[in-house]
């Protein structure tokens, strides 16, 4: 056999050194951390394994017992399986966990390698008796490689605000319908008039994560979920150079919001508050952020999977893919065609929604 299956990244550090993974999730020091600090675990349904192969390559990967955290919804299809009598869990999936971003998953000097660690990977998936293999949230320059190997392409939909060499945030808001503009506006003067302030922090200091982490508990606690990630974890991420947002109101920190800023992108990730407040999750998530890009010349503001919302605040739809290998071919042909139908609706959905864009002339 030319690949071996370990349970951690300890062996495959070399690779990722040596070929970058192009986005901060994908990296080496993000996967290894979320192990290293317990994120990662059968409670949480999700455990950590890696393929190293003799090529060169390495996929890191995750042998999930349900499909929470994935943003890629087959609870269909499991319930499917169910009905026949068979088992969808447990599978496997190449993803970033509880982390919806587009990214390379697979870790090599070439394409052929990374195909050649693929094609392993799915003889892995066959003799183990997986039901399936998952990649989700694919980077562009990757996709050929899984429909080389007749993978299932699923598409979706997400938002992402695009820096138009924007001088301001003033600048942004000139582009858009006078309707649009007012909202906007709007939305941010509630905010102000309440005297809340915003604070951006880079040299993050061990009671900011503290404050940052109880913010983010709530968010999960609300719902009666625990958090998907540790404490611990964020405060072991310092090499990716994060940056936090915090709001403040009368003098104390009511709400904060986590970036990530890499070569040209900014990511907004995770978020949370302990006051309810109208419009504070816009301004803090996503008006911050793109204040924050225009200051850092970012090309790209990616802040978060799903939200229709977005597009009338100025994030443009984009469309992402999935890649589905089901290894029974009854099924498999089943889910081809229901991805198929449901891709159609996908690109309809992506060019109506272009009409709701809140700029001038769309």
């Amino acid at each position: 056999m030319n690949f071996l299956v370990e349970n951690n990244l300890n062996n495959s550090k070399k690779t990722f050194s040596e070929y970058h993974s192009g986005d901060p999730f994908s990296s080496y020091n993000f996967l290894n951390a979320l192990q290293e600090t317990n994120c990662l675990d059968s409670d949480s349904g999700w455990i950590a394994k890696c393929l190293n192969h003799t090529n060169g390559t390495t996929i890191p990967f995750f042998e999930k017992l349900n499909s929470q955290g994935e943003f890629v919804f087959d609870y269909a299809w499991a319930n499917t399986f169910h009905q026949y009598g068979q088992a969808y869990y447990p599978k496997l999936v190449m993803s970033v966990p509880f982390t919806p971003v587009d990214g390379k998953r697979i870790i090599g000097p070439d394409d052929e390698s990374r195909s050649e660690a693929l094609a392993g990977l799915i003889n892995h998936t066959e003799q183990n008796e997986y039901s399936s293999l998952h990649a989700l949230f694919v980077e562009e320059s990757q996709k050929d490689i899984f429909r080389k190997l007749n993978f299932i392409e699923r598409l979706d939909c997400n938002y992402k605000w695009q820096n138009k060499s924007y001088r301001s945030f003033d600048d942004f808001l000139n582009q858009l319908t006078s309707r649009h503009r007012k909202n906007m506006k709007k939305e941010r003067d509630y905010i102000k008039n309440l005297n809340i302030e915003f604070e951006q922090i880079e040299d993050i200091k061990e009671q900011d994560w503290k404050d940052f982490y109880l913010f983010y508990s709530i968010t999960y606690a609300v719902r009666g979920q625990r958090p998907y990630l540790t404490s611990s974890f964020f405060q072991s991420i310092a090499e990716l150079n994060p940056i936090l947002v915090f709001a403040h109101k009368n003098g104390q920190r009511i709400a904060a919001a986590l970036f990530f800023q890499y070569e040209n992108k900014l990511y907004g990730r995770y978020w949370g508050t302990r006051e309810p407040i109208n419009y504070l999750h816009f301004e803090c998530c996503y008006y911050q952020g793109i204040e924050m890009a225009i200051k850092m010349n970012c090309t790209e503001f990616d802040p978060g999977i799903q939200g229709h919302h977005k597009l009338k605040r100025g994030f443009e739809p984009a469309i992402n893919s999935s890649f589905h290998w089901i290894v029974d071919e009854r099924f498999r042909e089943a889910i081809r065609n229901y991805c198929e139908t449901e891709s159609k609706q996908i690109r309809q959905y992506f060019e109506q929604s272009k009409d709701y864009l809140p700029f001038k002339n769309v």
